[in-house]
């Protein structure tokens, strides 16, 4: 029943012959309520905590559907993470129980590209990522050099690398699968052993409906060694 109810809800749009003829150009408001994770993947660790709270999250895009096209995103995370601290346990204006990973940003995560491949129903593009990001997870002890702090520390880092971008349209729909993906080398603060500066995949799967969005976001830290953190986000948006 699910399954007709679908194909009938499809057949009655509005009909697009490819992926030119939909409404994207121009830089584009985005709203999106999620629900995030943060977990540590290092065995090694002494803690097993995580962070997860439902988020609201803001950003920009812009696609273009044709070739050599401008593309672009700018993804800001450190407003929708400051108000789940103010609702989620212990809050902001206490310390974080040891272990508690982090991973987000504060000036956000660019993508530049530029669309080298534009068919009917694909695109690729390819360009560059930039950003910065809070990485680590809250330590035992306020300094970083104390040998009560096994949990290793937080670190700034800044961020850049290549990115690749895939949009997909479902012939004779306005549903359109979009990818992003980046790798990012870091650069800044210096790690405390047994923490590693780490590379990060930066990667979003989105699911477009005219101005509604499905999206699922997974940011991993690729250090072989200390805490390595993973961030995930799923949820619903809309663009304005």
């Amino acid at each position: 029943m699910l399954g007709l109810t679908i194909v009938f809800f499809l057949f009655q749009t509005k009909s697009y012959a490819q992926l030119s003829e939909l409404e994207r150009d121009g830089k584009i408001l985005r709203a999106a309520l999620y629900y995030g994770k943060m977990t540590n993947e290092w065995s090694g660790k002494m803690e097993n905590e995580e962070f997860s709270a439902i988020v609201l999250d803001i950003s920009y895009s812009r696609s273009a559907y044709a070739n050599f096209k401008f593309q672009s995103s700018h993804r800001y995370k450190i407003l929708g993470d400051v108000m789940a601290l103010l609702y989620t346990q212990p809050g902001i204006g206490k310390k974080p129980t040891p272990g508690t990973p982090t991973l987000t940003s504060i000036l956000g995560w660019h993508n530049y590209g530029l669309s080298l491949v534009s068919t009917k129903y694909v695109q690729f593009s390819a360009g560059g990522h930039i950003g910065d990001y809070f990485y680590g997870v809250e330590g035992l002890h306020t300094s970083r050099k104390s040998v009560e702090n096994t949990s290793g520390t937080i670190y700034y880092y800044g961020g850049f690398g290549p990115l690749a971008i895939i949009d997909i349209n479902v012939p004779g729909t306005p549903l359109v699968l979009h990818y992003e993906g980046s790798y990012a080398f870091t650069f800044g603060e210096k790690p405390v052993a047994p923490d590693q500066q780490p590379e990060i995949l930066n990667q979003m799967f989105e699911l477009r409906y005219n101005k509604v969005f499905l999206n699922i976001e997974i940011v991993n830290g690729l250090n072989d060694w200390g805490n390595r953190i993973k961030r995930q986000q799923f949820g619903i948006g809309f663009m304005f």
